[in-house]
This record gives C-alpha cells, structure tokens and sequence, in this order.
C-alpha cells in the first residue's frame, strides 16, 4: 500500500486480482501490526491493472504498509482469476484452498 497524499492511496491489487464486473470492490479491513480494525474512511473508486485507487477521508487511519482487505460485490467472476482460493478462519489464518476450474 502506498499513500502519496492524504486524500489517495493505492493497494497493489487490481483488475488482475478482483471481480469489476457490476461494481468496485470495496475496502473492508485494514491490517497493522497484527490486528485488524473496519476500513473506515477508505473507498475504491478505481482499478488499473494492478492496482486499486483509494480515495481516502480523515477518518481514515492509513498509513504505508498496511494491508487492505477489500470485499468483492460478484465473486464469481474472481474464479477465472484465481486457481486456488484460500479459505480462512475469522482471524485470517488460511486452513485450506479450493482449486477452480473456471
């Protein structure tokens, strides 16, 4: 994640990694230091090829480094995007994967 300005923020995850389809992903969690807390204040309001754009308010606490966690509006199309899909106990620690075949 990087932050060149207060109001934006970019995430390397883009059009390559999530679903765009019928909308935006939208950010969901934000890690630091181990813990985790709600993405307020962060908004998706674009994608590049590898990257999210951020638009960020002053709520939002943010800073380089950190790890977004953004949510999906149609996963389905995330299938074609990834082979293997991890699935996670609530605290984020992967237990498996499920294979695709998209």
């Amino acid at each position: 994640m990087s932050r060149p300005s207060d109001e934006q923020a970019f995430t390397n995850a883009g059009k390559r990694d999530a679903a765009y389809d019928l909308d935006l992903p939208f950010a969901q969690v934000v890690r630091r230091d181990g813990s985790e807390r709600p993405a307020t204040g962060i908004s998706v309001t674009g994608l590049s090829d590898q990257h999210a754009w951020l638009r960020t308010t002053g709520e939002a606490d943010l800073e380089v480094g950190d790890w977004v966690g953004l949510g999906l509006s149609h996963p389905c199309t995330s299938f074609d995007k990834w082979e293997l899909i991890p699935v996670a106990e609530a605290d984020g620690t992967v237990v498996d994967y499920i294979r695709t075949f998209f």
